[in-house]
């Protein structure tokens, strides 16, 4: 939505009618109403809507590929080793903290040995 409030605060201090803007982007006013409305259009559309009053649409990572590579194999570790704890709880084994805290690093390891499309399962 931030995309949408950016557009309508442009539109704003250009004084530019949603007339103007179809013409200038070659989209339907319609769609141009729709787009300023919130509603779902194509990214294309959207694309040519922005450039029409000088705005370029984007993408920036919110956090870097490895940090969420990272966190990704410490929840996959995560996962495992609760499953093991579970079922040592039900065998009767409890694992204390440190054993626990070994399996952790241990699983995260084997994780990171993987071919990185299977960290992602």
């Amino acid at each position: 939505m931030r995309i949408v409030e950016a557009l309508r605060k442009q539109k704003e201090v250009l004084g530019i009618s949603y007339e103007s803007i179809a013409i200038r982007s070659g989209v339907g006013i319609a769609t141009v109403k729709r787009a300023f409305g919130g509603q779902d259009i194509s990214l294309e559309r959207l694309e040519k809507i922005a450039e029409a009053i000088g705005c370029q649409i984007g993408i920036k990572a919110t956090i870097s590929a490895n940090n969420l590579y990272n966190a990704q194999i410490e929840k996959k570790a995560q996962e495992i080793v609760k499953r093991v704890m579970q079922t040592s709880a039900l065998e009767d084994q409890a694992v204390d903290a440190k054993a626990q805290a070994k399996m952790l690093t241990q699983a995260k390891a084997r994780i990171a040995k993987m071919p990185r499309s299977q960290v992602w399962g």
